[in-house]
């Protein structure tokens, strides 16, 4: 029995990462996030279908960044089968996760704020499980599904690296001379820094002894890294003794810490290794030739050009015809930092920014979000025959500080555009005017064989969710868009006379947001769920009615006195706001004899 459970941990621990991976498409993570959804003292959902598949799509992405890049194939599946089993259910952790998961997809930002995703960072627990792997040797608990939290999974590393500390302090690297490529250093700076290509395994080991550096432990990694034309460039600092290790292949700029140095740190040391000169003589295992670094490596050559090109960028002297010849060779060609420099530059004209937003479809659109770039422009963009650009005009408003771009006359031209996706998002646009949504709504209802709805399913949902929520629908169009949306599948056709089989819930989950809702249409909101069956949409409802100023008081009350905290909260914050801006005292004295 004792040789069985071995030999079924030994096969535990060799799981690849493609095979851990495909466990993040199984059911698994839907229970979790269904789990946590529950309210045990409702017994309801708070989260409706789409919701729970959105946030178990986005609980997938996090827990992947929690997988440290510098561990082998097998460490990295068994790490990630880790987390899936038992990292994401650690109490002091659970809740962190589902907020983080959530806030992605979920629209109540007081609920789930957007902090909460940066409130889970992945950094200390993928340095713990770095360690832990990096040490695994001299570990006491080489089996990590015996570990339970993520402490106990760190006081693990911190013992084994003790242990690892001790055994390396004393051992002898064979020759890390002979891949050590030492490069002669000029004035000022020659007394003052070691520096060095390293080209071998134990070159690495004994320039990074006592580092937290993953290329200098007795494992693979320095393989898994160094190529003859991207080593590993150590510098020493002779005065402090301080050490730093750059890989420009896999952007990693470290401290001994192995902590990423910031962005200044780093062009300082990318401008220091620019200056020095070629080493006196060339070890054994160092390829030549014998020449400067920034004239052999070709990655360094690149990073001195960017920061050069930086320089351009941001000198007060760099003219718009300079810049814009910096625009031109890099737009289009992947170079995000460089793109998002230029958009920063005070040098930058409206004339760069546009040339940016028209030819880098990657990053250049976030120069829409510069005060240089002017409504009428972005409106112009709308009448063009690029269906590109178009959609450019339809997302523009989507924009930090942008506001609201489009006229109404570019909105209603948009409604009716080729493009689907862009005529969806006309739809839910602050800039579509009543009789623009009209048009939409009246399309979308018309007939099975509208383009809407050829557009599946899915499309349909958008449209109807879209319309239901612009505070600039007519509210003449609440009632028979709810109606038509009971006659809607998940297939888009009828398929089934129970309501929750119908677009109905989601349709009427997006009224109840809307501030421009009919108090009579909000009143059939909450009484329709108030009778069915229990739903993850009854509950987005509940909160939306309960924040909704448009809903009726004795609803409000209602809700002031459901069982669900949060539910409950919202309700009683609108009616002390309603009675505070009407000031009503009876108001408020009757809602507070009502919660007793």
């Amino acid at each position: 029995m004792k040789l069985l459970i071995e030999n079924w941990r030994k096969l535990l621990n060799e799981i690849s990462f493609e095979d851990a991976k495909k466990r993040l498409e199984t059911k698994a993570l839907t229970k979790w996030i269904k789990g946590m959804a529950f309210d045990e003292e409702t017994k309801t959902m708070t989260l409706n279908p789409d919701q729970i598949e959105a946030a178990k799509n986005e609980l997938a992405k996090l827990v992947l960044e929690f997988v440290p890049e510098d561990l082998t194939d097998n460490q990295k599946g068994t790490t990630l089968e880790w987390i899936i089993s038992v990292g994401i259910n650690v109490p002091e952790m659970k809740q962190s996760f589902y907020n983080a998961a959530v806030a992605a997809v979920e629209t109540d930002s007081d609920r789930f704020p957007s902090s909460a995703r940066a409130d889970l960072r992945a950094g200390r627990e993928r340095f713990v499980l770095e360690r832990y792997w990096h040490t695994h040797d001299f570990s006491d608990q080489k089996d990590i599904f015996s570990i339970k939290t993520w402490d106990s999974l760190a006081y693990a590393a911190e013992k084994a690296k003790k242990k690892y500390d001790d055994a390396m302090k004393d051992k002898e690297f064979q020759d890390p001379e002979k891949g050590t490529e030492v490069f002669e250093i000029p004035p000022p700076y020659k007394g003052k820094w070691f520096i060095a290509a390293l080209h071998t395994k134990a070159a690495a080991c004994h320039y990074g002894k006592s580092t937290d550096w993953c290329t200098a432990t007795d494992t693979d990694m320095f393989d898994n890294y160094y190529e003859p034309d991207d080593p590993l460039f150590f510098f020493k600092d002779k005065e402090n003794g301080k050490r730093f290790q750059f890989h420009f292949g896999s952007d990693q700029f470290m401290d001994e810490q192995d902590a990423q140095v910031d962005e200044a740190e780093r062009d300082y040391f990318i401008d220091l290794l620019s200056k020095v000169g070629a080493a006196k003589t060339l070890p054994e295992f160092v390829p030549g030739p014998l020449a400067a670094p920034v004239k052999k490596y070709q990655i360094l050559q690149y990073w001195v050009t960017k920061n050069e090109v930086a320089q351009t960028i941001y000198d007060e002297n760099t003219t718009p015809e300079e810049l814009m010849a910096v625009a031109k060779k890099y737009a289009g060609e992947g170079e995000q930092e460089i793109i998002e420099m230029i958009i920063d530059s005070d040098n930058a004209t409206e004339e760069i920014l546009q040339y940016l937003i028209l030819n880098d479809d990657e990053y250049g659109i976030d120069a829409i979000q510069s005060e240089k770039i002017t409504d009428e422009w972005l409106n112009s963009l709308a009448y063009s025959e690029d269906g590109t650009l178009r959609y450019i005009a339809a997302i523009a408003s989507d924009y930090h500080n942008r506001g609201n771009v489009l006229t109404p006359e570019a909105a209603d031209k948009l409604a009716d555009d080729p493009l689907l996706h862009i005529r969806k998002r006309i739809a839910s646009h602050p800039a579509a005017s009543p009789e623009t949504l009209t048009r939409v709504a009246n399309r979308l209802m018309k007939s099975g064989d509208d383009e809407e709805s050829a557009g599946g399913a899915g499309s349909v949902r958008a449209f109807l969710s879209n319309l239901l929520r612009n505070n600039n629908l007519p509210t003449n169009l609440f009632v028979p868009l709810i109606e038509w949306s009971k006659t809607r599948g998940s297939d888009a056709v009828r398929v089934d006379t129970s309501i929750d089989r119908t677009l109905a819930p989601m349709a009427m989950e997006s009224a109840s947001r809307n501030s421009n809702a009919p108090p009579e249409v909000l009143v059939d909101i909450y009484n329709t769920f108030d009778n069915t069956a229990q739903s993850g949409y009854r509950f987005g409802s509940y909160v939306a009615l309960a924040r909704n100023e448009k809903t009726p008081e004795d609803i409000l009350l209602k809700l002031s006195k459901n069982q669900n905290q949060s539910i409950k909260y919202e309700a009683q914050k609108t009616l002390e706001k309603l009675a505070d801006q009407t000031g009503m005292d009876s108001l408020r004295e009757n809602f507070r004899r009502f919660l007793k």
